[in-house]
């Protein structure tokens, strides 16, 4: 039995769509920190999350959690497991959400947990504009 070695959260990505190309690459479509709305609650139609672990070996339980801007109330989660093989391999995670209920603009924030522990937290910025006259 191989030694369990705790992996590092390489990045996490916030976009609109993650896809899977011919040969294994990912496109990614429409990075963004910040999301825009006129009123509220908005609809956000649909926000991806990618993140990349590496640097590890074993099997670990990833969770990623999107916050209100409370920081208590949980938007969308997901988990599952994830299994290393060793310390040269890496896993991608991608989480598709549609229809992000964004109850009032404020700071959202996106949290990655490995095995209960949290790795990182990142801000989402909802900022409420103006209405632009039709001319």
């Amino acid at each position: 039995m191989t030694d369990r070695i705790k992996p590092s959260l390489s990045f996490t990505i916030i976009c609109d769509d993650v896809r899977q190309e011919t040969g294994g690459k990912l496109s990614l479509m429409g990075l963004f920190e910040n999301v825009y709305a006129t009123k509220f609650p908005a609809i956000h139609p649909r926000l991806a999350v990618l993140t990349e672990w590496s640097g590890g070996q074993g099997e670990f339980k990833i969770r990623m959690r999107i916050l209100a801007p409370d920081r208590k109330t949980v938007i969308r989660e997901t988990s599952s497991k994830m299994t290393l093989n060793g310390i040269n391999y890496r896993h991608r995670d991608v989480s598709v959400h549609l229809n992000v209920e964004l109850k009032a603009p404020g700071t959202y924030w996106v949290e990655n947990f490995l095995d209960d522990e949290m790795m990182n937290s990142i801000p989402l910025n909802v900022v409420q504009v103006r209405e632009q006259p039709v001319h």
